[in-house]
């Protein structure tokens, strides 16, 4: 019994330390852009986070908090808005950062083969991206998190990967472009809102979306085949403006920082259940379907080749050509972290 009263006496005196912290902190108002509002990024993470920091700061920080959908915008203008200081704080989709290769490969297509993977390509490669960051987008990235893992959806009956040939697919970014141009297919480069409207004009037969965002954006109701094999993650960052950054105090750095490393933490863990559930719901098979009525996707089980033939496309087409765009020394780097963690080297 006293140790148990002795384990309540020091989470009070943490919960005191904290609100007292909290207490001491300056008011301030902060404007937000946020991602999809119909993905679990937003819904699950990114709102109630903004929603709650009143009560966090003790009511000395408040937020309005928008989603890029509600407002209209398309994901790759979030930085520019960002840097144009219209927005206090936004997540921002890496790949949607247009002609950025170092930005770029924290998530080169196919290299992080599970989210575990993922988050240590981020911890490492992160500090590299600090000062280009600042000078180019007056931004400085505060906490990263992903999708669930990333496949490829098509309104066409699909058995492997050479079945992709000649088809159009939409991607997000240049090196999801390297990967399924060296698939033999032709990509396709669509905002997230696009794809589906796509999909049934028959601009694109076929997509590249996480799990779970696959079935929150309706794309089962338009596709009918999934290949059950994972093309890399879509990873996401929080960054401040470096005019707000620097108007803070001290303690508000410290207590913004904080609660940004607990959100990151959430969003890692929700992004890893919902792999599975994404793909329970739009197929309808391994279970019961977390968000509502389930789809009937056709779940492909690519052959052993195509696996295969996934880490020679990705080293003779998608690591090479990122490693032309981003140069020698961008490379070395690379290679030095990421190329470690993932097993893979990238060669000019």
């Amino acid at each position: 019994m006293r140790g148990m009263m002795t384990v309540l006496g020091a989470i009070v005196l943490m919960a005191g330390l904290a609100i007292a912290q909290a207490q001491d902190l300056p008011k301030l108002q902060f404007k937000v852009l946020g991602s999809f509002a119909n993905l679990s990024n937003w819904q699950k993470i990114e709102k109630p986070f903004w929603d709650a920091l009143s009560k966090e700061s003790g009511g000395a920080f408040t937020a309005t908090a928008q989603s890029t959908t509600e407002l209209g915008l398309k994901g790759t203008e979030v930085m520019g808005l960002l840097k144009q200081d219209k927005y206090d704080f936004v997540h921002a989709v890496a790949n949607y950062v247009a002609n950025d290769p170092w930005l770029e490969a924290v998530d080169i297509a196919g290299v992080a083969r599970d989210l575990d993977m993922a988050r240590k390509i981020t911890t490492v490669w992160a500090p590299r991206l600090d000062a280009l960051m600042d000078k180019n987008y007056n931004a400085k990235i505060l906490n990263w998190y992903a999708f669930p893992m990333q496949m490829i959806y098509c309104k066409v009956p699909v058995r492997s990967l050479a079945d992709l040939k000649g088809k159009k697919v939409r991607v997000q970014g240049i090196s999801q472009g390297d990967l399924v141009e060296g698939f033999g297919a032709t990509a396709v480069t669509l905002p997230f809102d696009d794809v589906v409207p796509a999909l049934k004009s028959n601009a694109v037969d076929c997509a590249i979306t996480g799990t779970m965002p696959a079935y929150k954006a309706g794309w089962h109701e338009v596709a009918t085949h999934v290949i059950e094999m994972p093309v890399g993650f879509t990873i996401i960052y929080t960054a401040v403006s470096m005019t707000t950054w620097r108007s803070l105090d001290g303690r508000s750095r410290e207590f913004l920082s904080a609660q940004m490393k607990a959100f990151e933490d959430k969003a890692w863990q929700i992004a890893s259940d919902e792999v599975a559930m994404g793909l329970t719901c739009t197929t309808g098979l391994g279970g019961t379907c977390s968000e509502g009525k389930p789809g009937k996707l056709v779940k492909v089980q690519p052959p052993s080749g195509d696996f295969k033939q996934r880490e020679l496309v990705m080293i003779d087409t998608v690591l090479k050509r990122w490693a032309k765009r981003c140069g020698a020394d961008c490379v070395r780097t690379w290679n030095d972290t990421v190329g470690k963690i993932s097993g893979m080297t990238a060669i000019p």
